[in-house]
């Protein structure tokens, strides 16, 4: 459609078409105040006849439809969340057609009182052109403005002219990209790479898997995937959900504002032991039965327990009080009916064979005797019984006696309680699965379960019966996926169902005892095996110089992995070396600490303060990470402290800061990995917590250390 902004191609000085802009976004602003007065009209008109349609009646009035009229004023509610205004800008960008029509891209749709686009929503399929267009692919656009923008305030522009075949570097692009972090994480909507919105667009059938190395976007292509298959897949998605599985609580409540800022709230949001019930576990394991439960061998093992109650037709025939050879024999009134051996052990293996669930497979052998009932019926009498007759039979004592036995009946309680009570059947459930040293490992009070025991139960409830396919999600967008356990992935692939998913992670920063080697793994224990598999290398958010420190560390973590390559050469890298033989330099450091200096811990404590104070002298926020402990100690001496989180080291995956304050690097290598309440030194894994600290900083990283940096960190 035609813009009122003047064309480029006019005589109009910048200064006018900035304001021209303004005036633009005024309108824009205006119309969409319009759009939320309608909607809001809406809400009310229909909640208050809602309210109404139950109150004096008269006989013979006629209300209004209530389904209608619910569900009008419930689709209004996450309307009018979507057209809130957020002091954030209308529109980012703006791009002119080769047929000579122009639009303005923006957060959201807005339209003018004839219905036309004022400012086109990033998730239209013509917006793609914005984000993806080039010098040497123009998409039939002939020019391209990306907006400058401050709040909700245009500040500038700049015009990049498609015709002529040059790339020209954006410099409100590198601004947006470098602006300072203040809280919570932010949309990256305005600044979306090509190979990001390649990403955000696939179809809604595809599971993608993103390897990302830090910086690369991944977290964010993630939300803004959501966001983009709500928009594009409504119809389906709204009712079958988007759901964000987080690592943590604090990453959840970092990202909680992305999606409402790109026109969502209708996603839920959550963690891993959130989903499945563990965030309430009240008992605890040992290391090597946490490890243990988290074993991808124990699907096998519940499976067993499960299926393992399954008897032969001759138990069955035996508990009903049936001779050998005789078969099944029904009383139904006057008459007797008679089921061979032979065909209740097909019935059995037929159900075994044919149903996904225990509890459909009982119902299979149940229906399938009632069948062969029914034909000697309809043989001997000349008529088909009705369902009264079918339900007479179910309960006749010899079958309940019968399936008793063969398929007895089975809850998760039960079957839990046995597998953990019962040496005996653990042992049949976990043979040639598990050795014996492991088997022993395998018990625990159900009625105080730890995180790891909720896992199991979720797996036997699975081989019991469906889940209701309400609790399934169409889409599924799991970040820092490389720290779940097999058996987290198979939780989290239940609530799938036929849905697709989106994976996030850097095997780089697994940092949880069975963090995933492989994708091609991780992937099949989340129920997916048709997979498109993409590797981002290139880094937007650190600073090439920080990445660099990172990249000594990266070939010490035992992945393959490439490493990443920033595009940004702003940023700073600094030292701060609290012993007074020890050398600020990373590529020679080897000194030991002075015994007789002054004590470490004081000494440590000055140079983080020293780190802290120079680092609020720029404008952003700061994050001090360090050891759990030393973060622990480190407390009270940064309590109330504005704009700076001090954060240990195992909670600072997915977060970022301006400035951070990696304190004593040695001490975050040493560390050991906490889950549950058990203690381990497992292999490695302080050394990737230290790779995730040092790559958390988007602008500046200060090192402050008394002893000498880890080996790893040297060239």
């Amino acid at each position: 459609m035609s813009s009122t902004v003047p064309s480029p191609a006019s005589d109009t000085s910048p200064e006018a078409e900035l304001e021209a802009e303004r005036a633009e976004h005024e309108r824009a602003r205006t119309y969409m105040a319009a759009m939320r007065e309608g909607t809001l009209a809406i809400h009310r008109t229909y909640a208050g006849e809602l309210d109404e349609s139950g109150k004096n009646l008269g006989i013979g009035d006629v209300g209004i439809d209530k389904q209608f009229g619910w569900a009008m004023a419930n689709y209004t509610v996450p309307r009018l969340a979507d057209l809130n205004d957020r002091d954030l800008a209308l529109f980012f960008g703006r791009i002119w057609m080769d047929d000579g029509e122009d639009f303005h891209i923006g957060r959201r749709h807005i339209r003018d009182e004839q219905g036309d686009p004022l400012v086109l929503d990033w998730r239209a399929p013509l917006a793609e052109q914005y984000y993806r267009a080039s010098a040497h692919d123009r998409r039939d656009l002939t020019r391209r403005r990306r907006f400058g923008f401050q709040g909700a305030r245009i500040t500038g522009f700049e015009d990049e002219n498609l015709l002529l075949g040059q790339e020209v570097a954006s410099d409100i692009l590198t601004a947006e990209i470098e602006r300072p972090r203040t809280g919570p994480m932010r949309d990256i909507v305005a600044t979306i790479q090509p190979e990001q919105d390649e990403l955000i667009r696939r179809e809604a059938a595809v599971n993608l898997c993103v390897q990302g190395a830090p910086g690369t976007g991944k977290t964010a292509v993630g939300l803004h995937r959501a966001a983009w298959l709500l928009y594009n897949y409504t119809e389906k998605l709204d009712k079958a959900g988007v759901l964000v599985v987080g690592p943590n609580e604090g990453f959840l409540a970092y990202i909680a504002g992305v999606l409402p800022t790109l026109g969502e709230t209708s996603v839920w949001q959550t963690t891993v032991q959130q989903l499945t019930g563990a965030h309430t576990a009240t008992g605890a394991d040992g290391r090597e039965a946490t490890l243990l439960k988290h074993d991808e061998r124990i699907a096998l093992v519940c499976e067993r327990a499960v299926w393992g109650h399954v008897a032969t037709a001759e138990t069955g025939l035996a508990a009903a009080g049936a001779e050998p050879g005789e078969g099944l024999l029904i009383a139904d009134g006057g008459w007797r009916w008679r089921l061979g051996q032979r065909y209740l052990d097909e019935a059995i293996t037929s159900a075994r064979k044919n149903t996904r669930t225990y509890t459909a497979g009982r119902k299979a052998v149940e229906d399938t005797i009632v069948q062969g009932v029914r034909r000697q019926a309809e043989i001997r009498s000349g008529h088909s019984p009705d369902g009264k007759w079918a339900t007479r039979i179910k309960r006749a004592p010899a079958v309940q006696a019968f399936l008793d036995a063969a398929w007895p009946k089975l809850n998760t309680k039960t079957v839990v309680k046995k597998l953990y009570g019962d040496r005996a059947f653990r042992a049949d459930a976990a043979r040639g699965i598990l050795t014996d040293d492991e088997t022993a490992l395998l018990t625990g009070r159900p009625a105080k379960p730890s995180a790891a025991d909720l896992l199991i139960a979720d797996e036997i409830e699975a081989h019991l019966k469906l889940r209701d396919p309400s609790a399934a999600y169409g889409h599924i967008v799991i970040d820092e996926a490389q720290d779940l356990s097999p058996m987290q992935c198979r939780a989290i692939a239940r609530r799938s169902g036929k849905g697709s998913v989106t994976v996030l992670g850097d095997l780089a920063q697994g940092t949880t005892p069975w963090a995933a080697a492989s994708w091609t793994d991780q992937m099949r224990h989340l129920g997916k095996t048709e997979v498109e598999h993409t590797e981002l290398t290139v880094g937007f958010r650190v600073p090439a110089v920080i990445i660099e420190l990172a990249n000594r560390v990266l070939p010490h973590l035992g992945v393959d992995v490439e490493p990443a390559r920033s595009i940004r050469a702003d940023g700073s890298l600094d030292f701060i070396s609290t012993a007074d033989s020890a050398t600020a330099d990373p590529a020679t450091d080897s000194a030991a600490p002075d015994p007789a200096a002054t004590d470490p811990a004081t000494a440590l404590a000055a140079g983080v303060l020293e780190a802290v104070a120079k680092a609020l002298e720029s404008e952003g926020h700061v994050g001090v990470i360090a050891a759990d402990d030393r973060a622990e100690a480190l407390r009270p001496l940064l309590e109330g402290t504005e704009r700076v989180d001090l954060v240990a080291a195992s909670l600072a995956k997915g977060l970022e800061y301006d400035h951070v304050v990696v304190v004593e690097p040695a001490e975050i290598v040493e560390a050991p990995a906490t889950w549950d309440t058990a203690a381990t030194s497992a292999p490695g894994v302080g050394l990737r917590h230290l790779y995730v600290a040092l790559t958390r900083a988007v602008s500046r990283l200060t090192v402050v250390h008394d002893r000498p940096l880890p080996p790893q960190m040297r060239a």
